[in-house]
């Protein structure tokens, strides 16, 4: 009955209805493709960056994130393997090592990062066919190596040449070797591409001698899983021997970037909200005033001013749900083509596009279909709609019903 009231009250000023609808359609509308833009940015770049080797989580030895040594490495075994593998939400496990030693050729020296991999797991999560720019990642032998475009162009190498490493293996053993180039490699992250050099990970063991340990596990996570919950979730499942990290604690960087650029986005959101609640309590403050002589007289007529106010109260959530279900309704459709359409940076601004590509992302802005971002703003709006009713209420409460009715 109180409901059937307040939506036929809603309608009797239909012109100041339909503004206050509109406004708070607007305003959620233009949030929502705003953060659905940025937060599609996000997750893109997460993807590029995360997809590209690093991994969502990783899991070391407790000692060696603070010091990234051979002798902090540590021994899987399948059990283990199995553990992991079985928790909830992990999609695949994959053992790396991970070495520093420096590389030799054509009269030159640089330090590179010696990469041992499964080449069979890590195509689970990498696609490096899309990665390769010559030659292949098919290890057929046991001195053969992949690297990055940036160590082939430093040391002017190509498929065929060969490279000498040497350096220190694992507790202090010599460690030194001369391999063949069989692929040359953009993992689109300039680090690895300057410095990566790829082996097959029993060849990496015989070359710092030792023919059991791994210096991390990287985890690749179920599609709608969050990667700190899992991280999280992994972690009380392991002793306290093993230290477990999300990809914002092992690429801090690339997380304060975003924390960053997010809470610039946010400065925009807030002011469409502080328009959206100015509107609101501008309709709010003409509707009681108008409605002092009613108010009265349907106190006087009995009604109870609980009643009363409970009217108030749904017809102000009515009027926000409406613009909060419009805008939703609206966006979604526009937010699904362009998750599936992304923006091409490419075709818009050269100089973006530039720029992203030479940090190795790709220049295209996919909107995140996530509902988290209507519900959360949606919500946020229906509680400053109650919030706004406050001022009818104790209107009504404090309403002397004989004085209101005095023209």
């Amino acid at each position: 009955m109180i409901i059937k009231i307040a939506w036929r009250n809603i309608f009797r000023n239909k012109k100041r209805t339909l503004i206050t609808i509109g406004s708070i359609f607007t305003a959620l509308f233009l949030i929502i493709l705003m953060r659905g833009m940025q937060f599609g940015f996000y997750e893109n770049l997460i993807k590029t960056v995360v997809e590209s080797y690093s991994g969502y989580i990783e899991i070391h030895d407790k000692d060696y994130w603070e010091n990234q040594s051979l002798n902090n490495s540590m021994i899987v075994d399948k059990q283990l393997l199995n553990e992991i593998n079985e928790i909830k939400g992990v999609e695949n496990v994959l053992e790396r090592i991970k070495a520093f030693s420096l590389a030799s050729s054509n009269d030159k020296i640089k330090g590179i990062l010696i990469n041992g991999v499964n080449i069979q797991d890590e195509k689970l999560i990498v696609d490096w066919n899309k990665r390769m720019v010559s030659g292949s990642l098919n290890f057929n032998g046991s001195n053969q190596v992949v690297i990055g475009k940036g160590i082939s162009k430093y040391f002017n190498l190509n498929l065929k040449d060969t490279l000498v490493l040497f350096g220190q293996g694992y507790q202090g053993m010599m460690a030194a070797g001369k391999y063949e180039i069989i692929g040359i490699v953009d993992l689109k992250n300039p680090k690895l591409n300057d410095l990566g050099v790829f082996m097959d990970i029993d060849v990496t063991r015989r070359y710092i001698s030792s023919d059991r340990i791994v210096t991390h596990l990287v985890i690749d996570k179920e599609e709608n899983y969050d990667a700190e919950k899992l991280a999280s979730k992994i972690r009380k499942n392991l002793s306290n021997d093993f230290e477990v990290l999300s990809w914002k604690k092992t690429l801090p960087d690339l997380d304060q970037t975003i924390t960053a650029d997010s809470a610039g986005g946010l400065i925009m959101v807030y002011i469409l909200y502080i328009v959206v609640c100015f509107g609101m309590f501008g309709t709010v403050i003409m509707m009681t005033e108008e409605r002092r002589y009613e108010f009265g007289v349907l106190i006087s007529l009995g009604m109870s001013r609980l009643k009363l106010s409970s009217v108030v109260l749904f017809e102000i959530l009515i009027l926000s749900l409406l613009g909060v279900l419009l805008a939703i309704i609206f966006t979604r459709p526009i937010l699904m083509y362009f998750n599936n359409n992304p923006i091409d940076m490419s075709k818009l601004a050269d100089g973006m596009s530039d720029a992203l590509a030479k940090f190795g992302f790709d220049p295209i802005f996919p909107f995140s279909i996530s509902w988290d971002i209507p519900l959360t703003h949606g919500l946020f709006i229906l509680i400053v709609s109650i919030l706004m009713s406050l001022y009818p209420i104790i209107k009504i409460y404090k309403l002397n019903s004989v004085k209101s009715m005095k023209l």
